[in-house]
Parts: C-alpha cells; structure tokens; sequence
C-alpha cells in the first residue's frame, strides 16, 4: 500500500494563524541545488501513496481549522467525519495534493526563474482570489502542510528549511493573486 501519513497530535501554529491581521506576503526566496533535491527526496513519502495523503491533510486541514469547512459548498453543514472517505472529499483532497505535485516535479525543469512553477500556482491563485479565500485560510493551509510534512517525513532543520522557501514562493504567488497581481505570472 505505500506510505500513508499518519497524524502527530502535536502541532505548530503561526502567530499570522492566530491574530485576526492580514498575513504578509512572503518573500520569494531562491532554491539550491540541495533544497531541490530534499524537496523531492521528500516528496516521495506522502507521494507513495497519494490518495490517502491528500485525504489525510485535507482532513487535517479541516478539523484543525473548522471554519474553512463552509467555504466548500459540497461540504458545507456535513459532519467532518463522515466526509472522510467520501469520492468526492478524496477528489478535492487529491487536486490540492495534484498541485504541489506538480509544482515539485517542475521544480528541475523550470530553468526560466521557475516561470512555470510560478503559473501553475498563480491559476490555483487566480481561482482562489476570485471565491475570496483569505490570506489567513491560505496560512492555515501552510501551517497543516508543515506540521504534516515535518511529522511524516521527520524532516530535520535542514529540510524544513527547503521546504518553508517553496512554501514562501508558492504562497507569494497565491498572495499576489488574492490582491490582484496575477498577470505578472502569465
């Protein structure tokens, strides 16, 4: 079956999670060789079994932050629970899992300052920007993909490391597009 990720019960929020402000906009900050290679290294662990990996941060996502629930209208007013195992959570879960897939798996292609990558994400952006998903939703998404990549994959500082500077670029993006700056990635 490959392998699952299972969830640790201790996690780590950020203060942007935990204040009522609007989160900044990160950085984009440039990736290495080695961060490439880690990232992908990585990777491989929640991707061996994708399916169930996707659910399973999705699902993560939720329950931690319940409030993000109603803001998906095929899961608004369900008990979290028996959405789990459902066709249609597993397929939203494995198009948000699909996405950082592919933006790994560009990662040594896109030779053009990632002008490819940065696409990619700036279309999951544009989407997002116009179903008004907040930057603070956003960093929720970030923190649970953290605390499930860091628990899974037992990624020490300097993993942890290569993975928060993809997640700066990849979140700068989703930003940019939310305030309305996404032409500049096409």
């Amino acid at each position: 079956m490959g392998n699952i990720l299972h969830k640790n019960s201790s996690t780590t929020t950020t203060s942007a999670v935990e204040s009522n402000e609007q989160p900044p906009t990160p950085q984009i900050v440039v990736l290495t060789e080695n961060d490439v290679e880690i990232i992908k290294r990585t990777w491989k662990i929640p991707s061996a079994n994708s399916h169930d990996s996707a659910a399973l941060i999705f699902y993560t996502f939720l329950e931690k932050f319940p409030h993000n629930q109603n803001k998906f209208p095929s899961f608004k007013d369900k008990q979290l629970s028996d959405l789990k195992n459902t066709v249609e959570f597993r397929a939203h879960a494995s198009r948000i899992f699909n996405v950082f897939s592919s933006v790994v798996d560009g990662l040594e292609r896109d030779s053009e300052m990632m002008k490819g990558i940065k696409k990619i994400i700036a279309e999951v952006g544009k989407f997002h920007a116009k179903k008004k998903v907040s930057k603070k939703s956003q960093v929720e998404v970030r923190s649970v993909l953290v605390d499930v990549l860091s628990d899974v994959c037992k990624l020490n500082d300097e993993e942890k490391a290569a993975w928060n500077k993809l997640l700066d670029i990849f979140f700068h993006v989703i930003f940019e597009c939310i305030d309305g700056r996404s032409e500049q990635f096409f």
